[in-house]
């Protein structure tokens, strides 16, 4: 009799994104256990500082004292968990309601809406504005909590090539007129670091009526001369219907909201599943990341060394022979294939006291295994110096590891 459970034990044998003997490694690498203090650019881990290009905490605020201080004293105050229940029972309080009007002011639209996750703003947004009759044309590299949450409203999903605004018409130029559609997007790109184009995508909205949903989880706090994400640093903010983002990147907090159209973000605060069907979040939480929003828009030196950070890293990439694709922002994947980045991974830890992230399969195409690094506001050049030249040894040690195995293989 067929069993519901047969694909978990199967799971770990049908694993091909690395070499069999390698999944040990990998496990270690992908789903080894990190220290809770991991967001600075230096971490203590078994006993040794190490070097940490983790994280997504592009402004260092995760350890900013001021936010910091505020979730402490809102703690203090409250508890960590307090107010209790969902928002439509007991979970919103007057702290979350001003949350949104900054959020709102920040963003320069009519309204806002807080989540408990950043995910949740993306599916539960996209959940309940479409429906079965309606059409969502995504992106093919759409972040996957979009594609859940079209999933979930049972709209007729189509995609376009990848940042691809001729593909994108041609989908549009096939669909039905009278259908109601949104185009949803990424603005930044996690795994490519790539910049939706956006100006292109607006013109192709307003040329066949269509909505525009961005997702810029990674643009917030980076992107644009105040941080108010990729769509200001194109100058389309007006252009784009329903903005959407998290506070676990350049926020170094937690949560998401939405920002948007007053009508639009009521009807979804009122249907939104992760909204009705989950807790509040937490004073504490709240009350640290509008400390963070307050010192993001005034974080002007920090964009700045991010984004010389990042220059400076790709630049060095490319020179000692790393392919990073085609980075418009300081996500860095360093393309290296699949066990050559969970061994080079592996590796940077073990011998030169380096952390990064070795990225596989389901997060990107088998076989297209790549290392993403981030260089935030709090890494020196040094540290980026060091980085790249253990990187360098770790590949070669790769490498030679690979032509014994090659050698014995031939021999048998």
């Amino acid at each position: 009799m067929a069993d519901i459970f047969d694909k978990c034990r199967r799971f770990r044998e049908e694993q091909r994104s690395v070499l069999h003997e390698d999944l040990p490694i990998a496990e270690r690498v992908i789903f080894g256990v990190s220290p809770i203090e991991n967001a600075g650019p230096w971490i203590e881990f078994d006993g040794r500082r190490m070097l940490q290009f983790s994280t997504n905490d592009y402004l260092g605020m995760s350890v900013h004292p001021e936010v910091r201080a505020a979730a402490a004293a809102a703690a203090a105050k409250h508890g960590v968990s307090a107010p209790m229940g969902a928002r439509p029972l007991t979970g919103t309080v007057e702290l979350h309601l001003e949350f949104e009007r900054r959020i709102a002011e920040f963003k320069r639209t009519e309204a806002a809406l807080s989540f408990t996750m950043g995910a949740g703003a993306m599916l539960g947004a996209i959940a309940c504005l479409a429906r079965p009759h309606d059409l969502l044309i995504m992106d093919q590299l759409a972040h996957a909590s979009l594609v859940c949450g079209a999933r979930i409203a049972g709209a007729t999903i189509k995609y376009f090539k990848h940042n691809d605004p001729g593909s994108l018409e041609r989908v549009l130029k096939r669909c039905d007129p009278t259908k109601p559609k949104m185009i949803v997007v990424d603005g930044v790109y996690s795994m490519n670091g790539d910049i939706a184009p956006l100006r292109e995508i607006c013109d192709l909205r307003d040329r066949y009526g269509a909505r525009v949903f961005m997702d810029d989880a990674h643009g917030h706090g980076v992107c644009g001369d105040h941080g108010r994400g990729a769509a200001e640093m194109l100058g389309v903010e007006d252009r784009i219907d329903l903005h959407a983002g998290t506070f676990s990147k350049a926020f170094g907090t937690y949560g998401g909201f939405i920002a948007g159209p007053k009508e639009v973000v009521f009807y979804v605060r009122c249907l939104a599943p992760t909204i009705l069907f989950t807790k509040a979040a937490p004073a504490c939480v709240v009350a640290a990341t509008m400390k963070s929003i307050e010192l993001v828009r005034k974080a002007h030196d920090r964009r700045r060394k991010v984004w010389d950070n990042a220059r400076y890293l790709q630049t060095l990439l490319r020179q000692r022979g790393f392919e990073v694709g085609d980075t418009q922002t300081p996500i860095t994947p360093i393309r290296l294939g699949d066990s050559c980045a969970v061994h080079c991974a592996d590796i940077l830890r073990r011998k030169y006291n380096v952390w990064v992230s070795a990225v596989v399969y389901p997060a990107v195409r088998r076989g297209n295994g790549i290392i993403r690094v981030i260089p935030t506001a709090l890494h020196e050049h040094s540290d980026i110096d060091h980085l790249v030249t253990s990187l360098e040894a770790a590949r070669e040690e790769f490498n030679s590891m690979a032509a014994a195995r090659a050698a014995a293989a031939a021999a048998k």
